[in-house]
């Protein structure tokens, strides 16, 4: 379930909450891809073709097709757009999908309204923010 979280009126992140599923199960495992990785620490950059980020990677087109696949499917990147190429063709250009993902690793007592309501009630300070 999705939720769009505001505060003081303002849009400020699209928030995933996620249980064991099989759909939490694809996520981790496209991100434990350190091709998929290496796609979404380019794409922070500025939206890239295929094409130009297979050049960047050093990665063949199928093995980047496989994992822009994944990483669309768990909706962590998007098609923001299309160009053409030289030979008339159309291009995609991917870029990141910004978003705060929190996986539930249990059932107990919780459902999405309760964890997002959690989260509301929370201060900064009582997050721990984990960075690569």
């Amino acid at each position: 379930m999705r939720y769009d979280v505001q505060k003081e009126d303002q849009l400020v992140k699209n928030l995933e909450v996620l249980f064991l599923s099989e759909d939490s199960r694809k996520l981790v495992q496209t991100l434990s891809n350190a091709n998929s990785i290496k796609i979404l620490q380019l794409l922070e950059t500025r939206g890239m073709s295929a094409g130009e980020l297979a050049e960047e990677l050093g990665l063949g087109l199928n093995t980047l097709k496989y994992n822009l696949d994944s990483l669309l499917e768990v909706d962590l990147i998007r098609i923001s757009g299309t160009k053409w190429s030289q030979r008339g063709r159309k291009i995609k250009i991917y870029e990141p999908i910004e978003k705060i993902i929190i996986l539930v690793p249990g059932r107990k007592n919780a459902n999405e309204a309760s964890v997002f309501d959690l989260l509301m009630r929370r201060k900064e300070e009582d997050f721990c923010i984990i960075e690569n």
